[in-house]
């Protein structure tokens, strides 16, 4: 029979994994743009904080730390296949309304890919911390938490992040409107 504690500590981590699970998939995901891959390192996380769940300080930082443990396994995992971080397709797929008409799909899609190719022209890093605040939500805070950085450089990061992705936008807008 299971005690008290571990009863908590059970629904604490199925909620955990309800909650974040999803989130964290679509992340490594947008990291390593193979989808088996993704599982397997999702799921490595959640081992890995259930394994190491003490050393977490604040437990408001959950969602955090384990997008700062998922992203270590997705560097380890590139330093020993020596591939490239690069984002060019998504599991995540955004849902449409359905009263949208057949010409706002196209273009909604359209937005979609010109913006996906543009994070993909970002370095690694600036893709990162893109992904982890516009796709993930995430604070500059928890950010700064996930990738062990200050608030001051994610600020930093971000601005350039964002100056170099609108360049990056603006050129392959032009590239598109000259094909057709």
């Amino acid at each position: 029979m299971q005690k008290e504690s571990e009863k908590g500590e059970n629904s604490f981590w199925h909620l955990a994994i309800q909650n974040y699970y999803p989130k964290i998939l679509n992340f490594v995901y947008y990291l390593t743009r193979d989808y088996y891959l993704a599982e397997d390192i999702a799921q490595e996380t959640f081992a890995k904080a259930i394994d190491k769940f003490h050393q977490l300080k604040d437990p408001n930082k959950l969602f955090s730390w384990l997008v700062s443990i998922a992203l270590n396994l997705v560097k380890t995992y590139h330093k020993t296949k020596q591939r490239i971080v690069a984002v060019s397709g998504s599991a995540h797929v955004l849902l449409l309304p359905q009263d949208e008409s057949l010409m706002e799909k196209i273009e909604h899609r359209e937005m979609q890919k010109l913006v996906k190719d543009a994070i993909a022209l970002l370095s690694p890093q600036q893709q990162e911390i893109i992904i982890m605040r516009y796709y993930l939500d995430m604070k500059e805070e928890d950010i700064a938490f996930a990738l062990k950085i200050t608030i001051g450089t994610v600020k930093k990061q971000l601005f350039r992040a964002r100056s170099k992705l609108h360049n990056n936008l603006g050129y392959l807008a032009e590239e598109m409107v000259k094909k057709k």
